[in-house]
């Protein structure tokens, strides 16, 4: 498999400028075009299989990614460190101003816990209680958050509310501890029977279990009607007014082809 795949911290910076001057002139070391993606690494493990099918079809091209969260993505694109940024949020109002958003899925949050945990379902309330205040669910008490410039974290503390309808993003601070990526919640989880955290449900994996929220299944079918509330968009995004090299318009091409979107779809997102 061609694809470099490097995973670094959000506040690592991603991409040194000769690495920059390196892209647009469009080919590496091995004469290959390459295309520098960077950003949530909730979109990471899709982006990979995309580019593991369009690399087995394009020997031409090799596809960078960099999961490096939604905010790095985003910022990279707009100053031209990458092509494509990566974002699993929707882009905000003066994003929009420079970038081009381009939606290529919707994706569900899955609520985890330790598969020894007897939780199976939790209330929105309960969840605020724990995130906002510590107030424990049976035996969890300890809540996993996402950092900062994470799309997740921004999408489920929009999402998740209490009964007066007052949302995890209007605090200031949030109880527990904090993750930098999606992998490192699923290994927290899967170590400790008091945890709770969350991830996409395209990363869900049998170390972990996802439990219902107010009596609604994480699963495609209830995202698709709508009935689980926890989802958000996938979002690519590449600076308006520039000119992608030909490799990355052939693999934004290839995304959104009927083979690309089967992909997605197999990969557990709805289009």
């Amino acid at each position: 498999m061609k694809i470099k795949k490097i995973v670094v911290l959000a506040a690592i910076c991603v991409v040194a400028a000769v690495t920059c001057a390196a892209m647009f002139v469009g080919c590496g070391t091995s004469g290959a075009q390459e295309v520098i993606i960077t950003g949530s690494t909730s979109v990471t493990p899709l982006m990979e299989k995309l580019a593991e099918a369009f690399e087995a079809k394009n020997q031409d091209v090799t596809i960078l990614i960099t999961g490096s969260g939604s905010s790095q993505g985003i910022a990279d694109a707009q100053k031209g460190a990458c092509e494509i940024g990566m974002s699993s949020r929707a882009l905000k109002t003066e994003e929009l101003e420079n970038l081009e958003s381009i939606e290529i899925c919707k994706d569900g949050i899955a609520i985890i816990v330790n598969k020894n945990c007897e939780l199976t379902n939790v209330t929105s309330e309960q969840v605020y209680d724990l995130y906002a205040q510590g107030t424990a669910i049976g035996n969890v008490n300890t809540p996993i958050n996402r950092s900062n410039g994470s799309g997740t974290r921004d999408g489920f503390n929009e999402l998740i509310k209490n009964a007066d309808g007052n949302s995890l993003k209007e605090l200031k601070e949030l109880k527990g501890e904090t993750q930098d990526q999606t992998g490192s919640v699923i290994e927290r989880v899967a170590g400790a029977e008091n945890v709770m955290g969350y991830i996409s449900l395209g990363s869900l994996n049998d170390r972990v279990k996802a439990v219902s929220l107010d009596g609604v299944e994480a699963s495609v079918e209830n995202i698709m009607s709508g009935e689980y509330k926890l989802q958000r968009p996938f979002v690519l995004a590449v600076k308006k007014g520039a000119t992608l090299s030909d490799a990355a318009q052939r693999f934004l091409d290839f995304i959104r082809s009927d083979e690309g979107k089967q992909i997605i779809r197999d990969f557990g997102c709805i289009i």
